[in-house]
């Protein structure tokens, strides 16, 4: 299934909900100012919102979809943007399509178990090298834009060291005790 999202400048509308792309993509044809242009290679979706009327309706399959130029800003487009969404009830036996968010982070759906589990097992071998090294350590940052990061200081310093994000390419190191070191020279 597919939500059909409408968004310009910050504000999104969930609108509606199609079983095929095909059938979402001949209803958003319908729209007056509907473009659809290949930008790097991706297809990029968008309606201008000049060209709606101030009221409009579009039948499809016997259903009334109201719009109206006066729900935007005349001076930007709209995205067009289709999101995939799993239908719980129908049976299946596997892992939802779609991605999670881990942090700051968007990660596959067939892929968040096992980064969330090399993500902590990274992190506590971090953890048990830097204590067993004189050092004590803390996680910060989580919820900021690059993430949460592990932080260090000697033990009883006042200052506390930057080592890392939890992101991504922390989760593919696989000497992470010759990582710290690495990084720790570094900022010394």
């Amino acid at each position: 299934m597919l939500i059909l999202e409408l968004y310009q400048n910050h504000y999104s509308k969930d609108l509606v909900v199609f079983d095929s792309l095909e059938d979402g993509k001949a209803f958003v044809a319908q729209i007056p100012g509907y473009t659809l242009e290949t930008e790097d290679g991706f297809q990029v979706e968008y309606v201008n919102p000049k060209h709606l009327p101030d009221y409009m309706e579009i039948v499809f399959n016997g259903n009334i979809v109201p719009l109206s130029r006066f729900s935007f800003n005349f001076e930007e487009n709209v995205d067009i943007i289709w999101k995939e969404i799993s239908n719980l009830s129908e049976p299946n036996d596997k892992v939802i399509e779609g991605a999670t968010k881990v942090d700051a982070y968007v990660i596959n759906n067939d892929e968040v178990k096992a980064y969330v589990e090399v993500r902590e097992a990274n992190y506590h071998k971090v953890k048990d090298f830097l204590e067993r090294n004189g050092y004590e350590v803390d996680r910060s940052f989580f919820g900021s834009e690059d993430g949460e990061a592990i932080v260090y200081r000697k033990k009883g310093a006042e200052d506390w060291h930057f080592l890392c994000h939890l992101d991504p390419s922390f989760v593919e190191i696989e000497d992470v005790e010759g990582y710290v070191k690495e990084a720790m020279e570094d900022m010394q």
